[in-house]
């Protein structure tokens, strides 16, 4: 029974971590469940960048890294 409610953790945690919004942007960060992603044009994230600029800095800081 204890490895039952040690999974149901596991498993609720993990959809706590999928459906947490982002602190930046405050939407979903994987979209709408059920929506395929889509993906944005150079310029539509330029847009994105000139209205939320924390979202430009998270943006150049991952490129600094070397993250995707």
């Amino acid at each position: 029974m204890t490895e039952l409610r040690a999974a149901e953790e596991r498993v609720a945690e993990a959809l706590r971590v999928f459906l947490a919004r982002d602190p930046v942007t405050g939407r979903p960060v994987h979209g709408r469940i059920g929506r395929a992603a889509q993906l944005t044009g150079w310029g539509e994230q330029r847009v994105k960048e000139t209205v939320t600029p924390a979202l430009a800095e998270r943006r150049r800081a991952k490129r600094k890294t070397g993250e995707s």
